[in-house]
């Protein structure tokens, strides 16, 4: 008998609550934190449908997902993981992006960026706009090609935007932001409001990697919290945040900013999730909710 839903939410919560709340934890060597990442992302099935290959984006490694079964062929997903900068790859959002093909039929690529504290800003927002432009070069059409990203991947991707459309090169159709990281100094009022909702995230392990990605850079800068730049000029956006996480105030403020600055911003919140809740589609109705609306925008914006 299948369980009931609000027992696997609570179920999941206390688990990712027991797992990725303890503070002392991220003091553990970086490659240790990597590894067991890794391997709590065993975890969540991967579609079977979908096909996986290695494929190289610019000068990085990424994967590459194809549902062959729906009816979104030419859509493009450069999706861009997240991971607090120094955590993650593509193998960590393989169950993610496999989801986001098989509901969308979109093509996804997960790339593998280089992660801090090796590589330090600029490196990483350079890759993702390497990687778009490899898109272009390879044929596919910019009204297309949509960048998403989770977490310290939305702060990426949309930084990414950001480049691109100071460079005046021309901009992917739609940009999708999952429980976007845009604020690394950390001021927004959720941050303490929900500290002891959010399942998944402390202020530690924020602050941690923020130090990690910045380098001399201020926390503050435009492209290193885009929050903070200027917001003009941006391909439709959708941003999906859960109504527990400590970045909800990101979500709420990018899209009051953005708007003000003429940019057309679509904001979802769903009630009672925790971040990056997406990753849960398997078992969490809402989380399957999101990644259907995230299809629906997608051939609104396409």
């Amino acid at each position: 008998m299948a369980l009931p839903e609000h027992f696997k939410r609570y179920a999941i919560e206390k688990i990712l609550k027991l797992s990725c709340k303890i503070p002392s934890q991220y003091q553990l060597p970086v490659p240790f934190l990597r590894q067991s990442m890794a391997f709590a992302s065993k975890s969540f099935p991967v579609r079977p449908e979908v096909d996986i290959t290695a494929v190289t984006l610019g000068q990085c490694p990424a994967e590459q997902h194809v549902f062959y079964t729906n009816g979104l062929s030419k859509k493009v997903v450069l999706h861009i993981h997240g991971g607090v900068f120094f955590l993650g790859g593509p193998d960590t959002h393989r169950a993610l992006a496999s989801q986001i093909a098989a509901q969308t039929g979109a093509t996804v690529f997960v790339l593998d960026y280089p992660l801090s504290p090796e590589h330090i800003y600029p490196t990483a927002v350079n890759a993702v706009t390497s990687a778009y432009m490899a898109l272009i070069k390879a044929g596919h059409d910019a009204k297309d090609i949509i960048i998403s990203g989770d977490s310290c991947g939305g702060n990426l991707a949309l930084a990414a935007v950001i480049a691109l459309r100071d460079e005046k090169i021309i901009l992917p159709s739609a940009l999708i932001l999952m429980s976007p990281f845009l604020d690394l100094t950390l001021s927004g009022e959720s941050m303490q409001l929900n500290k002891n909702l959010d399942a998944m995230l402390n202020r530690e392990l924020l602050a941690q990697g923020s130090q990690y990605y910045v380098g001399d850079y201020p926390l503050g800068h435009p492209l290193v919290s885009p929050l903070f730049a200027n917001l003009s000029g941006l391909p439709p956006t959708l941003v999906q945040v859960g109504s527990k996480e400590i970045l909800l105030d990101d979500a709420n403020r990018f899209k009051a900013l953005a708007e003000a600055a003429g940019s057309d911003i679509e904001l979802n919140i769903y009630p009672g999730m925790w971040h990056v809740f997406q990753m849960f589609s398997s078992w969490v109705s809402m989380a399957e909710q999101a990644l259907l609306e995230m299809r629906d925008f997608m051939q609104r914006h396409g």
